[in-house]
């Protein structure tokens, strides 16, 4: 086990591989679907009020934060270079709206397993549209973010003491989710 303050190595972590990803947006290799990213942004952000609100410590206050904070940069830098627009279909509407449904039934639950259950249901919705284009179109990706995820979400998991579904759910989720795209950005690898 890793000591609490080993937590705040997430936000230089978070902010490398986002700097990395924004670089490649706004030289057009990388082109973000913006409903994951604006729903990566979204999910988060609730998250530091509702584990702000359940008397969360700093660091990990901080972590949830970056989560989303960092997402929040990659949207902006998405619209000030049209060369990394990426067409937003129909499926992912439908994706960012079963996302919000999921965010609202989240925020609207008192029972702390069904409220983690529909916060990960919300994000792995909201990264579909993600992980199909790291599949199908794995040159519009870059690695940074979400490799840059998976060792932050691996620091979070090493720092939790009592180890449940509610403290570490999320991580294991954000760890499989990443690992998920960053094997269909690199599947010429293992194909």
């Amino acid at each position: 086990m890793l000591p609490f303050y080993f937590a705040y190595l997430t936000i230089p972590i978070a902010l490398f591989g986002t700097i990395l990803y924004i670089k490649d947006t706004l030289t057009g290799k990388a082109r973000p679907n913006k409903v994951s990213w604006i729903f990566w942004t979204i999910a988060p952000f609730v998250g530091v009020y509702v584990a702000y609100q359940s008397g969360v410590a700093v660091p990990y206050l901080i972590s949830i934060f970056m989560s989303g904070f960092t997402p929040l940069l990659v949207v902006i830098a998405s619209f000030f270079n049209k060369n990394s627009y990426w067409k937003t279909t129909t499926f992912d509407i439908m994706c960012g709206v079963i996302s919000a449904i999921a965010i609202v039934i989240w925020i609207t639950t008192k029972n702390g397993f069904a409220s983690l259950s529909f916060a990960i249901l919300a994000d792995v919705v909201a990264g579909i549209p993600t992980i199909i284009k790291s599949w199908k179109h794995s040159d519009s990706e870059t690695l940074a973010p979400y490799v840059a995820s998976i060792v932050n979400q691996t620091i979070v998991l090493l720092i939790i003491v009592d180890f449940n579904f509610l403290n570490s759910g999320f991580p294991i989720y954000l760890i499989l989710l990443n690992i998920l795209i960053v094997l269909g950005i690199k599947k010429k690898l293992f194909l």
